[in-house]
């Protein structure tokens, strides 16, 4: 087994596959919880060194995440699986985060001083923007108050 375009859209890849992790992890939590009053896979039995009880849904949680990490390997490392369609769209997924990274690599970042003028600009028109709003509020309410709308 090889990475696919090894040395091609790691950083891409890998903040893709940490980002996924995490949420495979919430998600597995997420299955944890649902089942955390499921009854154990037998009486007494216990995880070794931690001391939980060893239920079915603590057995499905660990399941659906080892399964979800094995599968965020094989579409962010294009490993061959030996499953054509997974084959396919791992490495069109390959491709994609190669393709992604490539483009931000092209991208003109601002410098930290057009960075801050351009926020000092958005805050300055902001604060004129509510400014102008809240003074038509309240000459729009001090008019509907003299004909006695409001």
């Amino acid at each position: 087994m090889e990475v696919y375009k090894k040395n091609q859209g790691f950083q891409a890849r890998l903040f893709i596959g940490v980002l996924l992790g995490g949420f495979a992890l919430f998600a597995a939590h997420a299955v944890y919880g649902t089942f955390i009053e499921s009854p154990q896979l037998y009486p007494g039995a216990e995880v070794p060194l931690v001391g939980t009880k060893l239920t079915w849904g603590l057995v499905s949680a660990v399941t659906f995440f080892l399964v979800s990490v094995a599968l965020i390997g094989v579409y962010t490392t294009g490993y061959e699986t030996g499953l054509g369609r997974v084959d396919v769209n791992s490495k069109k997924t390959v491709e994609f985060l190669i393709d992604t990274q490539g483009e931000l690599q092209k991208v003109s970042w601002p410098t930290r001083e057009e960075l801050i003028g351009s926020t000092g600009v958005v805050i300055i028109l902001l604060v004129i923007l509510g400014a102008y709003i809240f003074g038509v509020d309240w000459v729009i309410t001090r008019i509907m108050k003299i004909i006695g709308f409001l």
